[in-house]
C-alpha cells in the first residue's frame, strides 16, 4: 500500500485493486467496526458512487466540467503552485490569505479521500473513528478540517462532531458538500471565531500541525478546548522546504513533538505509524515535571547522533 503525497495524484481506475492480505490490523479493525464504509459512504452523492460522487462536488461546486475536475485533482500541486506565487507570501498574513483563498487544495483533498476509501493510500480518518470507541454523549472536533471529510465521518459514527479551519474558501466548500448530504457538522471559521474550553473529547489534527505558524498558542488553545483525559490525534509531516512544500513551515518533526507534549498531551502510541495518540494531561505539578525531563531525553535532537555512536561501539 502506498503511502507518499505530493506531485501528481495517481487515478484509481489506473490502480490494482488493494487485496485484504494488504491490509494492516487496524485497517481490518476499521473495516469491522464499519468505519471504512461510512467513510467512503460519506463520498458518494445519491445513487453516485465514491469517484462520481467526488467529481460531482467539485464540477457542481466550482463550475467546471467532470474531465477538467479530473485533471486538476491529478494535477492539484503545479496548481497549488501557482496560488502560492500569485502574491507574496512572506508573512503571516500572505500565509492566511493563501489558505482563505485556495481552489487545488479542495481538489486535492477530496480527490485524496476517494484514494483512501480506495485504500491506495492510508485511510488514517477511518482508522481513528474505529480506535476512540463507543460515541455516546462525546464530542469531537476536526481542526483543519479542509473539506470535511473527517467531521462527517465521526457525525455519522455516532459523535457531536465539529470542523474548524482558517481556510474560509474550502469551509465554504466543506458546507455544501454536507448540506447536500444532509450531515449536521457544525463549522467554526477560525478568523472569527475561538475555540470554547473543555468542550471536546476527541480532537484530530490531520496534516495540520506543520502548516500553523503560532503553534504554542494553538496547541495550548486545544489543549484548554479539550475535556480533562481526552484524546488528540495529531500527525507531523514535517518536510524540507521547497517550492512545492512552501506551506510546510516545519522541517524537523522533533521540535513539533516536544511542543506538542509540552503542551499538555502525553503520547499513547502510534496508529501504524501513520498518527500519534495522545492524552490531555495537566500541565502543572511533579507528574508534568517528570514528563518533561524525559521528554529533554527521549526526543532530544543529540540522540540520533548519540545512537550512533553507541552502535559503533557495539560493533
Amino acid at each position: 500500500m502506498t503511502i507518499e503525497r505530493g506531485g501528481l495524484h495517481p487515478d484509481p481506475l489506473d490502480l490494482a485493486p488493494v487485496e485484504r492480505d494488504d491490509w494492516s490490523e487496524l485497517i481490518g479493525r476499521a473495516h469491522a467496526a464499519g468505519s471504512l464504509d461510512r467513510f467512503a459512504e460519506s463520498l458518494r452523492y445519491e445513487s453516485l458512487d465514491v469517484r462520481e460522487g467526488v467529481i460531482d462536488d467539485l464540477a457542481t461546486y466550482y463550475g467546471f466540467d467532470h474531465r477538467e475536475v479530473v485533471d486538476r485533482c491529478i494535477r492539484w500541486e503545479a496548481w497549488s503552485v501557482e496560488e502560492w506565487t500569485d502574491q507574496e507570501r512572506d508573512s503571516a498574513d500572505g500565509l492566511t490569505d493563501f489558505y482563505r483563498t485556495t481552489r487545488s487544495w479542495s481538489f486535492d483533498l477530496l480527490w485524496f479521500a476517494y484514494l483512501q476509501a480506495e485504500l491506495h493510500r492510508y485511510p488514517v480518518s477511518a482508522v481513528i473513528a474505529a480506535d476512540v470507541g463507543p460515541p455516546e454523549g462525546r464530542r469531537h472536533l476536526d481542526f483543519g478540517c479542509g473539506v470535511g471529510v473527517t467531521g462527517q465521518l465521526f457525525a455519522r459514527s455516532g459523535f457531536e462532531s465539529e470542523v474548524a479551519d482558517i481556510a474560509t474558501g474550502m469551509l465554504d466548500f466543506a458546507r455544501f458538500r454536507l448540506e447536500r448530504r444532509g450531515d449536521h457538522v457544525r463549522r467554526i471559521d477560525l478568523n472569527d471565531e475561538r475555540l470554547e474550553s473543555d468542550r471536546y473529547d476527541v480532537v484530530t489534527a490531520i496534516d495540520t500541525l506543520v502548516h500553523i505558524p503560532d503553534l504554542e498558542r494553538v496547541l495550548r488553545d486545544l489543549h484548554a478546548a479539550i475535556r480533562p483525559g481526552g484524546l488528540l490525534f495529531a500527525n507531523v509531516a514535517a518536510r524540507p522546504r521547497t517550492l512545492e512544500n512552501a506551506q510546510f513551515l516545519y522541517e524537523d518533526e522533533l521540535p513539533v513533538r516536544r511542543l506538542i507534549q509540552r503542551c499538555g498531551f502525553e503520547p499513547l502510541g502510534q496508529l501504524d505509524g501513520m498518527v500519534t495518540k495522545y492524552r490531555r494531561v495537566e500541565t502543572t505539578g511533579i507528574a508534568h515535571l517528570a514528563r518533561r525531563a524525559r521528554d529533554a531525553v527521549v526526543l532530544s535532537p543529540l540522540r540520533p547522533i548519540v545512537r550512533g555512536w553507541r552502535d559503533r561501539l557495539r560493533s
